[in-house]
């Protein structure tokens, strides 16, 4: 199965990071300049990436996640910036019509801004896949109305609990972030979502995001999913990472950026 992968945008977060990781100091700013520097911005900034991957075997292709979406969607708004994940499918040769399962990690608008195309779901053709969690989570919200409600009554959702084999990649609930988020295994890459969301927390597991709904599950959950790409071999690609990161199986103190490809715009993992 090919792994491509799929930056929809990239842009500052639009919030001091010191806001935002409770405990950051200049020992994660360093090492994050040092090894990560795709993801620091000129003035010092959080610089993310936006990140879709495209999964192909031949027969069948598979989205995970759909980006911040198109101008004037809720994830445009808050970043000052537009997806452009429909022009990444198309120069990948993928139409929507090709796409038979979208996985969504979980429902935030930088990771489902793409699911609907007015009123009706953009792929129609796919089934969106959630955990029974996720759709607790967020059913009755903002957010369900905006990504979820058009796909839900299309007949289009589909609702799993716990550990899903999807044909030669497999899900893995990975709570934390939100109660029903989940990472995706395949034998090129764990596909991480929002496990960790910025590189310093590969380096430093323990540190929280201010947006994690149980920042303690999270931190076990980023332990977990680090542990699971160190001892499979593979690289962890999160979502909004410049590069994917190789885990040693010693410990997080051996993390580094993946080398080879992977990075933005589009290319192969």
């Amino acid at each position: 199965m090919d792994v491509t992968v799929l930056c929809d945008a990239v842009a500052v977060f639009p919030e001091p990071i010191a806001d935002a990781l409770p405990g950051w100091t200049g020992e994660h700013a360093a090492w994050t300049s040092r090894e990560m520097p795709g993801n620091v911005a000129a003035d010092g900034g959080w610089w993310l990436h936006f990140h879709s991957y495209l999964l192909t075997d031949g027969s069948d292709a598979l989205l995970v996640d759909t980006g911040i979406g198109p101008a004037g969607g809720a994830g445009a708004e808050w970043l000052g910036t537009e997806g452009r994940l429909p022009e990444l499918l198309a120069a990948a040769g993928v139409v929507p019509d090709e796409i038979g399962t979208v996985v969504l990690t979980h429902v935030h608008l930088d990771h489902a801004g793409w699911n609907i195309d007015g009123s009706v779901p953009r792929f129609h053709k796919a089934s969106y896949v959630i955990q029974a969690d996720e759709l607790a989570h967020v059913r009755g919200s903002a957010s369900y109305e905006r990504y979820l409600r058009a796909v839900d009554e299309a007949g289009q959702l589909r609702v799993v609990d716990g550990e899903t084999a999807l044909g030669a990649a497999r899900l893995v609930p990975a709570p934390g972030h939100t109660p029903g988020h989940q990472v995706v295994v395949t034998e090129k890459a764990v596909l991480g979502g929002d496990v960790l969301v910025h590189p310093a927390q590969a380096r430093w597991p323990e540190l929280t995001y201010v947006y994690e709904t149980e920042p303690d599950v999270a931190v076990r959950s980023r332990r977990e999913v680090m542990a699971m790409a160190g001892a499979y071999g593979v690289p962890l690609a999160p979502a909004h990472l410049h590069a994917p990161l190789r885990i040693d199986v010693t410990g997080p103190a051996a993390v580094r950026r993946a080398t080879g490809p992977g990075r933005c715009p589009a290319q192969r993992i």
